[in-house]
């Protein structure tokens, strides 16, 4: 037989120690996460285990070993669960848990070093990993909304595999204990190469599911930090400049109505010169919630200047925008920070076939924001 017994329990204890060195270098490359270097212990407790129980097969009287064996495969089990909980954001007391672990590990321990019933701790093994990777299934699909939802689901589906062969693993061992010794028999073999080749390929989709949330989940934090206003956590110029030429081009192909409104904080240098540039960006973050709670979910609004705020209003006419922008300003002048009151001029401009690119559609808002604050300020200008 190709694979053997002995190389795939080489390739199992080789291939654990390589996950863990991985596992280690994205732990010090996106250590801005919870969990990966609990799932990194994981990965370096599997390697032991796995290590402990070939050298079982060496020397398969050795109650050391096999106790080892079965504590650092369970321990990796929990850190496994563990890193995935808390890189999925799931904040909760597992101290309960890891005291029940500890204490499941003492009993085991004991039967198999006073007892001699060595069957027990290949048992519990697989019936830890159903309960710690069972949970961390619940967790993946409560979670299963994020931004890297894909990677997310192939993560699930290897827990389920592995949970799977577990399953198996247990009525094998029940059905035919013969396959759970140590110095197994000819006839058990195969089924405890097939074990182990499960095994092999389980723990490799596992890794790299993990490995694929790691990426993604980084992937697009920077996308959405290339896109997004430190300050006011909306969209920034050059996120919001795609956008426009976004929907300038489909109001080219299809002449969908798109507005525009281009609006600014009144006196907000007075305001940064007065009471301080902290003051200030609470005013600017202030506006921006207020924008965004006001605007539908298909509108778009980015902070284009310094106190410059954009909204596009896609499929919206003029009279509408302007309807919106009114509402805008007032709701702005509800507010206060420390005791300031805020108000903002605001100028409406609807796509039109005037406007030639949409830089000339944006000059055209700014200009009717320019009369807006030329007629006294907290008002709305359309331009016509």
């Amino acid at each position: 037989m190709l694979l053997d017994f002995k190389t795939l329990s080489l390739m199992i204890v080789i291939s654990s120690f390589l996950y863990a060195i991985t596992i280690a270098f994205f732990n010090s490359q996106a250590n801005q996460y919870k969990g990966i270097s609990l799932y990194m212990w994981g990965a370096v407790c599997a390697a032991i285990g796995f290590f402990a129980t070939t050298l079982c097969f060496l020397f398969p009287d050795n109650l050391v070993l096999r106790c080892g064996a079965g504590d650092f495969l369970i321990l990796a089990c929990y850190f496994y669960y563990l890193g995935i909980a808390r890189f999925l954001e799931f904040d909760f007391n597992s101290r309960w848990l890891f005291g029940f672990l500890v204490l499941s590990i003492a009993t085991i321990n004991y039967i198999v070093i006073f007892h001699c019933i060595s069957i027990i701790v290949i048992l519990f093994v697989p019936i830890y990993g159903i309960i710690f990777y069972g949970i961390a299934c619940y967790f993946l699909w409560q979670r299963r909304h994020v931004n890297f939802s894909s990677s997310l689901y192939f993560m699930l589906f290897s827990l389920i595999f592995i949970i799977l062969v577990f399953v198996v693993r247990c009525y094998m061992v029940i059905v035919y204990p013969a396959t759970s010794t140590y110095s197994c028999p000819i006839q058990s073999q195969s089924i405890n190469n097939g074990f182990l080749l499960a095994i092999f390929i389980s723990g490799y989709l596992r890794n790299v599911g993990f490995i694929m949330m790691v990426s993604q989940r980084l992937y697009q934090d920077l996308r959405e930090a290339a896109l997004c206003d430190f300050l006011t956590q909306i969209y920034n110029r050059r996120a919001t400049q795609q956008f426009l030429d976004q929907q300038f081009n489909q109001f080219q192909r299809y002449k969908t109505a798109c507005s525009l409104i281009l609006l600014d904080i009144d006196h907000f240098k007075i305001v940064n010169d007065t009471h301080g540039h902290e003051t200030g960006d609470k005013i600017l973050q202030m506006v921006a919630h207020t924008l965004k709670s006001q605007l539908r979910k298909t509108d778009i609004l980015g902070r284009w200047g310094g106190e410059e705020f954009l909204c596009i209003l896609p499929n919206t006419s003029l009279q509408e925008a302007k309807a919106v922008a009114e509402k805008l300003r007032r709701e702005i002048a509800k507010n206060d920070v420390d005791n300031i009151t805020c108000t903002i001029s605001l100028g409406v401009k609807m796509l039109d076939n005037n406007d030639h690119t949409i830089d000339e559609a944006v000059k055209r808002a700014d200009d009717a924001l320019y009369k807006a604050k030329d007629s006294g300020r907290n008002c709305v200008v359309t331009f016509t």
